[in-house]
């Protein structure tokens, strides 16, 4: 009668177990399912389930491993897909915005060229107050404000305003002889603060989402003075922005291509050596 009564709780062991494996194989089911409809997240979370549920399941969990490669591959291979449909977008709006422009470089010392909107190219002396706006062939973007008059304005950044009464500001560039420089041009003062991208977004978004409104800047920090923005000029800002925005775009897309073939070969390896595993533990 003892022995009856040890093979029981024997007995029961075997059966969990084998209740155990039927589970974490339609787990395992549920997960290719998935998979087959090309819903890879929930396939992965099927799979990620098997080995929290059902640790002691080596074998399943070794063709959820398997499986999860696949997903990989599939996921990766539908990323490049889509990364390279957008690449190849931005590139070619990116390759058609520089026929608006040339490329300039102003002098031998000069590392990086210039992409600087045709008809805005000023040569010479400072003549005028303005706005110029060039995007370096890294595709940094640099807004400058320039002001020639007869007296000192003093002016650390600009206010840019359309009829509506919206206005965006500059951030301020305090005077330091560089980004914000001054000197004498005959009998004029000549003042030039420049702007990186960060510092002027503002005044780019403002004035790229009304390219057709006028648009007049004020000089701040300083005595006030106002500058109405011509058409050209507002194109040059218009389409610099979105040629700042297209090399950022074209750039991240390339290192998301990158990173993708770099999955897809991991995913493989990987694959590979399950692969080998299962063949030799049949040997």
């Amino acid at each position: 009668m003892k022995h009856k009564f040890l093979l029981l709780p024997l007995l029961s062991l075997v059966v969990a177990c084998g209740n155990n494996e039927k589970l974490a194989q339609e787990m395992l089911a549920q997960a290719e399912s998935l998979y087959n409809q090309g819903d890879y997240i929930a396939a992965t979370q099927w799979v990620d389930s098997i080995s929290a549920t059902y640790p002691q399941e080596t074998d399943v969990i070794r063709q959820g491993m398997m499986l999860q490669c696949h997903i990989n591959q599939k996921r990766y291979e539908r990323e490049l897909i889509e990364v390279d449909s957008l690449y190849n977008a931005a590139n070619a709006e990116l390759s058609a915005l520089k026929n608006r422009f040339e490329l300039v470089r102003e002098g031998k010392e000069q590392t990086l060229a210039n992409y600087v909107y045709k008809g805005t190219r000023t040569k010479g002396e400072v003549k005028r107050s303005e706005l110029r706006v060039y995007v370096t062939e890294k595709g940094d973007l640099q807004l400058t404000s320039v002001y020639c008059g007869k007296s000192k304005l003093n002016h650390t950044g600009i206010m840019a305003q359309m009829p509506d009464g919206t206005f965006a500001q500059t951030a301020t560039i305090a005077y330091d002889g560089g980004k914000n420089y001054r000197y004498k041009s005959g009998d004029d003062v000549v003042e030039m603060v420049t702007y990186n991208l960060a510092q002027c977004k503002g005044v780019l978004d403002l004035i790229a989402e009304n390219p057709q409104a006028k648009c007049r800047v004020k000089y701040t920090g300083g005595k006030s003075q106002d500058l109405n923005i011509d058409k050209l000029t507002r194109e040059a800002i218009t389409n610099s922005y979105r040629m700042a925005q297209l090399f950022v775009m074209t750039d991240s897309l390339a290192s998301r291509r990158e990173f993708g073939i770099i999955q897809l070969e991991l995913a493989d390896r990987q694959l590979m050596k399950l692969q080998d595993k299962a063949a030799a533990s049949t040997k």
